[in-house]
């Protein structure tokens, strides 16, 4: 027979399941604080762009290049037709409050995929595996 008892048998599963859960909840938490990390001049280039400093085309093209080139990595992302050609105040809204640390980078993140997502910024990614690498948030 069994020399332990049922309810120390109870409690070390329960402490050995909280334990595992612990160990894939801190494990997921540092993932996703590692897929935001995005350059510091990226955020003054976002400041310059809501200060009105660079107009909406070098912004576009800018953050284009960087998904391009793998330094902001965003999921793949399906595109609508240009409904229209300005960029929403509030994408540029949320640029501003970005740059001065006012919101997290996912949350930036999210305006510049809405702009991908209706067409204002056309990323080739033919050769990767979706828009930034196909990783992201």
């Amino acid at each position: 027979m069994n020399s332990i008892p049922i309810e120390l048998r109870i409690l070390l599963l329960s402490i050995m399941v909280s334990f595992a859960m612990g160990v894939f909840v801190v494990s997921d938490v540092f993932a996703e604080n590692a897929e935001f990390k995005i350059p510091d001049w990226v955020k003054k280039v976002a400041g310059l762009w809501h200060d009105d400093r660079i107009g909406d085309n070098t912004f576009l093209q800018t953050i284009k290049w960087l998904i391009e080139n793998e330094i902001i990595i965003l999921p793949t992302t399906d595109t609508e037709d240009k409904s229209s050609n300005e960029v929403p105040a509030w994408v540029k809204n949320n640029a501003g409050w970005w740059a001065n640390d006012q919101i997290d980078d996912k949350t930036f993140l999210n305006g510049i995929q809405y702009l991908i997502e209706v067409g204002l910024i056309q990323i080739d990614m033919s050769e990767r595996g979706g828009v930034g690498g196909g990783g992201g948030y």
